[in-house]
């Protein structure tokens, strides 16, 4: 390769060199462009937020003997076949690296009339689950019935954009896409047969085929489709209807995180009649608000809401002007008033009573009226105002679609008037009094990942809203905006003949809130649920023990990695559903340890070189910059475990160049970051040079090493091990507090960080960077400073992330104890929160409003119960020989352990007791497996009654 194997030059031919690849490269992938069109509605692609129908109409004259439809689609697609939902996706990827779909059609084809349907959506912004978005299609294969072939190419389907879905919803949140709000009625039939395809379009191939790279087959098993009925009603209420709610949406720009996170000053006006002089209660969304000129605040409230302020305002006859400056970030201004209904009140910005418009907004994007209206005086008055700003206005009218997650928080049940008895949710619901609402609250029994359906008969035009949480908040209900970007709801209005209204996008969730409105006849509830979508991992690992707090930690953690997988690893299935690096390591760990399967792993780790391309090349900025070189860490563990050194040769030269772009990040021998994560506490993360980095680097360049002296890199092994001695030597003599005898944070502006986290001291000890003499001190220390951690979240210690690499390291030192009781005390009230719980991102979900209630990285116990306490070695910063079996349990607090771990070699069971001074250990291994018995610690010192089965 043409980077320079002198790791540390700068000079001008080290330069040129890297240049020279990137442009190489950059051919590569122009020249591995795929072969065939794509097609959309339009030459350009797609828009935000858009969908679009894909027919298919054929009849057959006889029984289908062959079927097989491949499709592809960007950004995602919904497959149906005569009505019948085959399946989501396509897999997640880059578009440098697509993959297509396969699907047998024949048990889904007859004799007549067949109709092929694809929901096809571009999303049109980057989000943490589609990287990329352009909007394009592509369909091939053919049906053989008889004498009879059916081309399912793509020219040969038809097109239409839904004209039901709305394309201006906001962000569910930061990390994911829009919300979902569909008026099924605009889109009569298009998914059933014998539908009229007039107005209907021939597909038109994208004009830029080269967004795309060469397309794969499907790298991973289709996520599993499996309907999940809401376990409990847990009330159904009509709703009370004592406000008029007036609401408006200004966009704004949204296509990534840097556009989302702009503020845009805005105004909006509006006036109010009132009858008399009278105090109003009314609700509103934020803002500065002026009522009559003068600036009025929000009342004080004991529990503060994320998504409406209460305000008194007082009102005098006639009419009352209302104007609001906001600043709109966040995508959208989705504006809310609440009046009370029987006062007598209207609104107006035209001063007309019964007025089809609301309001009139003006959110300029020009820099120079952005600032006027920040410096403006709001208390001059709306005429003056609108003299100032005379074009630009836009008015909104009572027939603009709604926010689906805001309106079902402000819309309250009257919890007074129960309708249907809470219990178990076996029988359908029916309602026959024409109400103008109702609202359900439902149970799914445990957190799930999902498309939510509702099943029923719901006359035409009903609003059907869905909002759901991971937790209940304090009234007993699920917890909607328990963070203020958290928009969990969606909408379908039904069209009158669906008996099922279902998601397209999947969502984690466990507790809902379905309300039913605008229906002038009765409706029939018959279901609510979720069509479980996750990775189809086989449970192979097993563990109980003498302590039943430690076995539902496992079951918990198990869950949770359970729905933290799909087509890629996720951090959590609620609030982002983004893959992170970072929770890579311990989510591998748990899966070789339960399952073995390691297809999504290296699914994963080939999405991190597409990810952190940019970063490993070009040099490019990372918010994460520790993350890159834990997916380094993460592809060595995969290798260790697999045998897939292949793929780390692929790999090599990226994470190479990787180290190269960090050449110049040096500050008297250590290296500077600009942006790191290390962990949920309050540890710098910004401009500093950090010890737990310079530890990961250091481990990463160890790991460089020995991958260059695997694949015959010699020069570049000798270069890593220099560098990684010089680093070493760097950390201990400038990072290390001889007095204290650990680690502080970092330096930072010249000075030495005077805050001290743990983690500074864990990840150096863990890694190798610690001298030997020193570490037995380090132990001891980190003993006593985890006894107590704190309990202001997020400002611990030490998070469940950090523990990962706590555990490791006084594993490695036989304090089993330690770990045992932190456990214990830390994930034992996550484990007993509910009766199918799941693991926190944080150590408190109850007590604070940010954090979720099932998060990946923090499951990671139950790989310290598989590799320690029944002791089946595993690896993972220990050493580790895939062809030898090594069990060696340790345990301080247990009397007895059982259970599986999988093992590279094939599943391995234990089964240990102690009775008196001896610890009795039966195992059972694969057919000539070599292995080795010698249990540590407090276990190691009984007399050992060994018995193997094969």
């Amino acid at each position: 390769m043409l980077v320079s194997t002198l790791i540390r030059s700068k000079n001008l031919r080290q330069r040129i060199k890297i240049q020279l690849l990137s442009l190489l490269l950059f051919i590569g992938f122009a020249q591995s462009v795929f072969p065939q069109k794509l097609y959309w509605i339009r030459a350009e692609g797609g828009e935000r937020n858009e969908y679009v129908f894909f027919r298919k109409d054929f009849q057959l004259k006889e029984e289908a003997l062959q079927g097989e439809l491949n499709l592809y689609v960007d950004s995602r697609y919904a497959l149906y076949v005569n009505g019948n939902y085959l399946g989501f996706g396509p897999v997640r990827s880059f578009h440098t690296h697509p993959y297509f779909d396969s699907y047998d059609l024949v048990p889904f084809l007859k004799k007549g009339n067949n109709v092929i349907t694809v929901l096809a959506m571009n999303n049109g912004m980057e989000t943490f689950q589609l990287f990329d978005n352009k909007g394009a299609a592509l369909f091939w294969g053919e049906i053989l019935a008889g004498s009879e072939k059916i081309s399912l190419d793509i020219q040969s389907w038809k097109a239409k954009k839904s004209i039901g879905y709305d394309q201006t919803t906001p962000r569910f949140s930061f990390a994911k896409g829009p919300i979902e709000s569909w008026d099924v009625s605009k889109d009569k039939g298009w998914n059933t047969e014998g539908t009229s395809t007039d107005g209907w379009q021939t597909p038109v191939p994208v004009a830029n085929h080269a967004n795309w790279g060469q397309m794969a087959p499907r790298p991973i098993p289709y996520l599993t489709m499996e309907d999940v009925r809401a376990l409990r009603l847990m009330g159904a209420y009509p709703l009370k209807n004592e406000e008029d709610i007036y609401t408006f949406r200004v966009p704004a720009p949204d296509l990534d995180i840097e556009e989302y996170s702009i503020g845009h000053p805005g105004l909006v006006y509006t006036y109010i009649y009132s009858p008399k002089k009278q105090k109003v209660n009314a609700g509103l969304w934020w803002g500065e608000y002026f009522l009559n000129g003068n600036k009025i605040n929000p009342k004080k409230t004991e529990n503060m809401s994320y998504h409406r302020q209460e305000f008194n305002l007082d009102l005098n006859p006639g009419w009352n002007e209302l104007l609001v400056r906001n600043k709109v970030i966040w995508g959208t201004w989705d504006f809310y008033l609440s009046l009370p209904s029987n006062l007598g009140l209207s609104v107006s910005p035209s001063k007309k009573p019964d007025d089809t418009e609301w309001f009139y907004s003006f959110v300029p994007l020009e820099i120079n009226l952005e600032k006027a209206i920040e410096q403006l005086d709001l208390g001059i008055g709306i005429d003056k105002i609108t003299q100032n700003f005379t074009s630009n206005w836009r008015s909104h009218s009572r027939e603009e679609n709604t926010n689906p997650a805001k309106d079902l928080a402000w819309m309250k049940a009257d919890t007074a008037k129960p309708i249907f008895p809470s219990g178990v949710f076996l029988e359908p619901l029916i309602y026959k009094e024409n109400p103008t609402g109702l609202c359900f609250y439902f149970d799914m029994g445990e957190i799930q990942l999902g498309q939510f359906f509702v099943e029923g008969d719901f006359p035409e035009g009903t609003i059907i809203d869905i909002g759901f949480s991971e937790e209940l908040n304090q009234a007993g209900l699920p917890w909607l905006y328990k963070r203020h970007q958290v928009g969990a709801g969606l909408r379908f209005v039904a069209d009158g003949d669906q008996k099922r209204y279902q998601s397209f996008k999947p969502y984690g969730a466990r507790y809902l809130k379905v309300t039913v409105r605008d229906n002038q006849t009765p409706f029939r509830l018959d279901n609510v649920g979720m069509i479980r979508q996750v990775y189809p991992f086989q449970t192979i690992g097993s563990f109980s023990s003498s302590d039943p707090l430690l076995n539902r930690i496992w079951e918990a953690s198990w869950r949770t990695l359970q729905i933290c997988a799909e087509d890629s690893y996720t951090d959590t299935p609620f609030r982002e559903r983004g893959l992170y690096a970072g929770d890579m390591i311990p989510q591998m760990a748990m899966t070789q340890a339960v399952s073995g399967d390691m297809r999504l792993v290296k699914h994963s780790l080939n999405l991190f070189q597409d990810m952190y391309r940019s970063q490993m090349w070009e040099g490019a900025t990372n918010r994460h910059e520790d993350y890159i070189f834990s997916s380094l860490i993460a592809l060595d563990e995969y290798a260790k475990l697999s045998g897939d050194w292949a793929l780390v040769k692929e790999h090599y030269e990226n994470y190479k160049s990787l180290i190269g772009q960090y050449q110049s990040r040096y500050e008297n021998g250590l290296v500077k970051t600009e942006s790191i994560f290390i962990e949920w506490t309050t540890i710098n993360k910004k401009d500093a040079v950090m010890t737990a980095f310079e530890a990961i680097y250091y481990y990463s360049l160890e790991r460089l090493a020995e991958w260059a002296d695997r694949f015959g890199f010699q020069q570049d092994k000798t270069a890593f091990v220099q560098e990684a001695a010089r680093l070493k030597g760097n950390i201990n003599s400038k990072l290390w507090d001889p007095s204290q005898e650990n680690y502080f944070d970092g330096i930072k502006d010249g000075g030495v960080l005077q805050e001290k986290h743990i983690t500074s001291t864990i990840w150096p000890t863990l890694m190798g960077v610690t001298e030997p003499k020193d570490q037995e001190v380090i132990i001891d220390w980190l003993k006593e400073e985890i006894l107590d951690i704190g309990q202001d979240t997020r400002k611990e210690k030490i998070s469940p992330y950090s523990s990962f690499y706590l555990f490791a390291l006084l594993y490695r030192f036989e304090q089993s104890g330690s770990v045992e009781n932190f456990i214990k005390k830390h994930w034992g009230p996550m484990a007993l929160h509910n009766d199918r719980p799941t693991i926190w991102e944080n150590f408190d979900v109850v007590n604070s409003d940010i954090g979720t209630s099932s998060h990946a990285w923090s499951g990671h116990p139950l790989f310290f119960f598989a590799t320690e306490t029944l002791g089946v070695n595993l690896g993972f910063f220990r050493d580790f020989n895939p062809d030898l079996i090594e069990i060696q349990p340790q345990s301080e607090t247990l009397s007895w352990a059982k259970g599986t771990v999988v093992h590279p070699l094939g599943p391995v069971e234990v089964d240990w007791r102690i009775e008196g001074e001896n610890l009795f250990l039966n195992y059972s291994a694969p057919p000539g497996a070599k292995v080795s018995v010698k249990p540590k610690g407090k276990l190691g010192k009984l007399n050992l009654i060994l018995n193997s089965t094969r």
